[in-house]
């Protein structure tokens, strides 16, 4: 299982990196999706950690809050505070297959940030 671990945490850096590529190219919508993928993987990794499974939804809301029950108060507080973040990367998901939606820098970069925090949190 530890192998299992460390392959969706090496999976999410691959994300980021690509996020930050796209970020370089101006290419927000991509961006966005990447850090999406890049959070589901850091998340769904700290439940195979923690309980040796992980559930099979995409709602990055719901796994943290599921989460927040097996961890902390401070996981709680990210989550409230950022909402909106979490939900545009939600979004993000949804629309990179079926909407033609954009996104924009600068929710780009708040979603990076709440990924550093994210990964942080759980995995330091």
């Amino acid at each position: 299982m530890k192998k299992d671990v460390e392959i969706l945490l090496r999976r999410a850096e691959s994300f980021i990196k690509d996020a930050l590529e796209d970020l370089k190219r101006e290419d927000y919508d991509l961006a966005m999706f990447h850090v999406e993928q890049a959070s589901q993987l850091v998340i769904k990794a700290k439940f195979l950690d923690l309980a040796g499974y992980f559930e099979k939804t995409h709602s990055l809301r719901r796994l943290l809050k599921d989460l927040s029950t097996i961890l902390n108060k401070e996981l709680e507080s990210l989550i409230e505070e950022n909402w909106g973040t979490l939900r545009n990367l939600e979004f993000a998901y949804i629309a990179s297959r079926y909407l033609p939606e954009e996104f924009r820098k600068g929710e780009v970069e708040d979603a990076l940030k709440f990924y550093r925090k994210l990964r942080e949190l759980l995995w330091t």
